[in-house]
């Protein structure tokens, strides 16, 4: 499925849990590939080479839906699709968590497991600060020294993406834009400098948008 908007990660994340003894270490991250997946999952699985489970669930998004899970050894259900749940009820894409679980001699039940399973991986997806990935259009916008800070401030409060002017001859905005809003950006470079303003189109590019701050991470 094309995406013009969707959920992921902005960086990877660590975090340590106790529940009754027993230590579970959730790490998330962003991910392009399956194969990013496999390299974060025995990456995980080398740093703590003496535990008893090293859980895991991602998805990748895209032309459609990619993902796995693993209980390794865990009760069925007790802990890959918990950790999985946290993935999909977030709306979560392009991202993985993996939950190493050191054993603290206390049986926790299958539900007490599930419930440990998805708090942990619950706080190491917050700790990674989900974020909105958009794909966009980007621009560079020339205009005259004296248009530039007027024009970037005028963008900025309609809702445009800018980076810092480069500064030559004449500077250059570079702006990013929604795919196929490109009029209603030039409408309003064109007004902002009384239709001095050259636009060029340079390539699509995807770009954090913001942070998931519209709702919190359910668990």
């Amino acid at each position: 499925m094309y995406r013009e908007e969707w959920n992921t990660l902005s960086k990877t994340s660590h975090i340590s849990l106790e529940v009754k003894k027993s230590v579970f270490i959730a790490e998330a991250a962003p991910i392009l590939s399956a194969k990013d997946a496999e390299d974060f999952l025995s990456a995980v699985k080398k740093k703590y080479p003496d535990a008893r489970h090293h859980v895991y669930a991602w998805r990748l998004g895209g032309d459609e839906i990619l993902q796995r899970y693993s209980d390794d050894g865990e009760p069925a259900g007790t802990a890959g699709i918990p950790v999985l749940d946290i993935l999909r009820r977030n709306q979560m894409d392009d991202a993985i968590l993996v939950v190493t679980r050191y054993f603290g001699g206390i049986l926790l039940g299958t539900g007490g497991l599930a419930r440990a399973y998805t708090q942990a991986a619950s706080l190491a997806l917050e700790e990674a600060v989900p974020s909105i990935c958009r794909l966009c259009e980007f621009y560079h916008v020339m205009v005259s020294y004296s248009q530039i800070d007027r024009l970037r401030y005028i963008l900025k409060k309609a809702g445009y993406l800018t980076e810092d002017p480069v500064f030559g001859t004449m500077p250059v905005l570079p702006v990013y834009c929604r795919t196929g809003q490109k009029d209603s950006l030039l409408r309003t470079c064109m007004d902002a400098t009384a239709g001095q303003a050259e636009i060029s189109y340079i390539d699509n590019r995807t770009v954090i948008a913001g942070r998931m701050g519209e709702r919190s991470i359910e668990s």
